[in-house]
């Protein structure tokens, strides 16, 4: 599963999910991969509303994120790219992870543990303006909500400096190193 977070189709986190995904196919040999793609910005999920249902049933009352839901749950692995607004991801994307609130009173107020049976590595991409951003932020807050969504974060590939030119040649060495961490997380035989 592949998660934009970023406004622009061409943008360079996008260009990093692009490199990414190429990468990761080229290295799984004779494995093979689907994405399912959710762009952010494009899917204009609901903002949590604090209603507190999800700590009385599982799931959410909103229900226009039942197909990322599935997806989510059943995904072997998740790919977030995003780009870096003030220390965090764009709102789009933090709605998602908002919205992950649902899992989290799974489990502490219906006491399902853990709340998502399937465990995910999760690749996180990141572009910031910004030559001294590290996107360290943006990876704890993301690590918070997965140690509840039986995600691990595998790796973290940062591109700082966005404001000026950044070199294609660039993208894909931020990302090799983290290809590599993800097929080992998601299939250990598969580098041997």
């Amino acid at each position: 599963m592949t998660i934009s977070g970023g406004p622009r189709k061409d943008g360079t986190s996008a260009r990093m999910l692009q490199c990414f995904t190429e990468s990761l196919l080229r290295s799984s040999g004779e494995h093979s991969f689907a994405f399912r793609h959710y762009d952010a910005y494009d899917c204009g999920f609901a903002p949590c509303t604090d209603c507190r249902a999800c700590r009385r049933f599982e799931g959410c009352v909103h229900r226009d994120m039942e197909d990322f839901w599935r997806d989510f749950e059943n995904a072997d692995g998740i790919v977030i790219a995003s780009p870096i607004y003030n220390l965090s991801f764009p709102a789009p994307l933090k709605v998602i992870v908002d919205r992950m609130q649902r899992y989290y009173n799974a489990r502490f107020f219906l006491g399902k543990k853990p709340p998502i049976e399937k465990f995910r590595p999760v690749a996180f991409l990141t572009a910031a303006g910004n030559p001294r951003e590290d996107g360290e932020m943006a990876a704890q807050q993301l690590r918070r909500i997965f140690t509840v969504t039986h995600c691990e974060l595998v790796c973290h590939a940062m591109i700082a400096g966005t404001d000026e030119t950044v070199e294609e040649t660039e993208a894909l060495f931020a990302v090799s190193n983290c290809v590599e961490k993800f097929l080992l997380s998601i299939k250990p035989d598969i580098t041997k």
